[in-house]
């Protein structure tokens, strides 16, 4: 069975969806028609759908009973959104990131650290530790020693201490952090390169701009790559080192370039990042519409040579 078709069949298992494509779900014939057929989700349809409905979950939770894990989505909205895990997407989830790890050349005995909120999948899915359900972590699966710091910026000098003492070949570190965690590491280390090997900037459906990621590997006098997360869609990609364009893969993830509603259609191919996601069954994410711009380029990388690439 195509994995559009088996979305669709596990998908109307959901309130929300039923009501958006019920009627389309059998008339599907391939990808292009899906494109052309399914309707995209929109960040506001869903904070509607919670307002009015009452649900945490926007009326997207399916297999209710299969429901482990639930977390707070990280948006600023006027209500907050939630997604619902089960052990198979927690693992899913996780291999997801574990990849991202491996893109950047993480590996046994490897130090990784994080500056982020423990609600963040950066964090969440880096170890079983860390999660209830979560039967492998990316650091279990590649053996690397995860090394957590509370994401807030008044938490900089920490960060800089883990740094200093215990060397990870990585730190993950959310881009509201980055500015103050790089003042302080100037002050108290100088330049980065003889602490860790890179820093990757994170963010919920957000890009650092790439002169400022320029200027920061000046600055800091070290590589700086950038984790692309799209929370409600339970999505990730990672920047590899080699291509510089985000790394996602045809079997976690479908994601188009598709332009907003009222939207003039932008000819370099930066409209918006549409994800659906073949793995979440809890929470379906189909066509979910992200307000991050990019392009989905042909695959190529000698580092993933079948992997999607996307440019943002």
């Amino acid at each position: 069975m195509r994995p559009f078709k088996q979305l669709l069949r596990y998908a109307l298992g959901s309130p929300l969806l039923k009501k958006k494509f019920g009627g389309l779900a059998t008339d599907i014939a391939g990808f292009k028609d899906f494109s052309v057929k399914i309707p995209l989700t929109t960040l506001e349809e869903l904070v509607a759908e919670k307002m009015s409905s009452g649900d945490p979950y926007a009326s997207r939770l399916c297999e209710n009973g299969a429901a482990l894990v639930t977390l707070q989505l990280e948006y600023d909205t006027e209500t907050r959104l939630y997604i619902a895990l089960s052990r198979q997407d927690l693992k899913r989830y996780a291999e997801a990131l574990r990849r991202c790890w491996s893109l950047l050349g993480l590996g046994k005995g490897d130090g990784v650290a994080i500056f982020d909120y423990g609600t963040s999948p950066v964090s969440y899915l880096a170890s079983s530790a860390f999660t209830p359900y979560l039967s492998q972590g990316a650091a279990d699966a590649l053996g690397c020693l995860p090394i957590c710091n509370d994401g807030v910026a008044n938490m900089s000098q920490r960060a800089v201490e883990i740094l200093k003492f215990m060397r990870p070949q990585a730190l993950f570190i959310r881009s509201d952090c980055l500015e103050p965690f790089s003042i302080e590491s100037e002050r108290q280390l100088g330049r980065l390169s003889g602490y860790t090997r890179a820093l990757v900037v994170t963010e919920n459906e957000g890009c650092l701009p790439k002169a400022e990621q320029d200027a920061y590997e000046k600055r800091l006098g070290l590589p700086v790559y950038r984790l692309l997360r799209i929370d409600a869609g339970m999505f990730l990609a990672m920047e590899c080192p080699e291509c510089r364009l985000f790394h996602s893969w045809k079997d976690l993830y479908y994601v188009e370039s598709v332009t907003r509603a009222g939207d003039d259609v932008d000819e370099g191919g930066q409209n918006y990042l549409a994800i659906t996601n073949w793995f979440a069954r809890v929470c379906p994410a189909v066509r979910y519409l992200s307000q991050v711009k990019g392009s989905v380029y042909s695959a190529g990388c000698r580092r993933g040579p079948a992997d999607i690439r996307i440019a943002a």
